[in-house]
Formats: structure tokens, C-alpha cells, sequence
């Protein structure tokens, strides 16, 4: 992957990153601000009656750094993934789908949909540059190396 898929991919690792960071962040409570929005949100309406609290205060937090370690880890794939071809990027595919699939349904048998539509989010703008590059493709790897060459 090059130009501007590869650094859509950089900035959707960042966009992870950043996001992983507020909900980690929101483990110090004069720092919850972006975790208490996020969950006044998907709870509609944006009425300041967050359903986050100290119950949620730990899990929340958790998620964060595992959302932070799933970036750094996409990452390095996204590095490692034009010298291993097309089965690192389908493999990374159907791992962020699998994720995708299981949350969402999670979400919106919980009750709460409007996570799912995050997620749709997060998963739309990942699968973007992986489609318009081709790097799915079987013959990926080697066309890669021959761009590169």
C-alpha cells in the first residue's frame, strides 16, 4: 500500500490511537471529559446525563488501552503488511470485521445501537483504503515489490 492509502491508514491508526487515549484518560476523573461525551452520546440525547460513572469508570479505561495497543498493532502491520502481501492485509481485514461484526451486534442488543453506528465509522474509513488500493488482491505482494523496485 502507497500514497494516500498508506497514509489514510496511518491517520486511521491514529484516529484508534487517539480515541484509545481519551478512554484511558477517562480513568482520571479531571480527565473523563471525551469518554463522558462519547457515552452521553450513544445514550441520546446529548443531555449531560452521561451513563458513565465510577462503575464504568475502570472498564472504560481498560478499553482504552486495549484500543491502544490494537493501533500500535495495526501499525506495525500496515508496516510489515507490503512485505507480506495480500494475506497480512486480509487477515488485518478479518480481524477489524470480526471485531466489527461481534461489538456491533453486542451494542444493539444491549441497547445501545448508536455505538454500532461508531463502530460502522471506525470500519468504513478502515476498509476505504484497503478496497480503493487493492492490496486484497492475490497477486498483491508481488505487485507491490515490483512498484517498489
Amino acid at each position: 500500500m502507497q500514497g494516500i492509502w498508506k497514509n489514510w491508514m496511518q491517520a486511521w491508526c491514529w484516529a484508534v490511537l487517539s480515541v484509545g487515549a481519551i478512554f484511558a484518560l477517562g480513568a482520571i476523573p479531571a480527565a473523563d471529559g471525551g469518554v463522558r461525551l462519547f457515552y452521553d452520546t450513544i445514550a441520546w440525547p446529548i443531555d449531560g446525563a452521561s451513563p458513565y460513572g465510577e462503575e464504568v469508570r475502570f472498564t472504560a479505561a481498560l478499553l482504552g488501552a486495549v484500543m491502544m495497543g490494537w493501533a500500535m498493532t495495526v501499525f506495525v502491520l500496515v508496516a510489515a503488511a507490503d512485505q507480506i502481501g495480500a494475506p497480512a492485509w486480509r487477515g488485518l481485514t478479518i480481524a477489524i470485521v470480526t471485531w466489527y461484526v461481534i461489538d456491533s451486534i453486542i451494542s444493539v442488543a444491549s441497547g445501545w445501537p448508536l455505538n454500532a453506528v461508531s463502530n460502522t465509522g471506525f470500519l468504513v474509513t478502515f476498509l476505504i483504503p484497503i478496497v480503493a488500493s487493492g492490496v486484497l488482491g492475490r497477486g498483491a505482494k508481488a505487485h507491490f515489490s515490483a512498484q517498489r523496485s
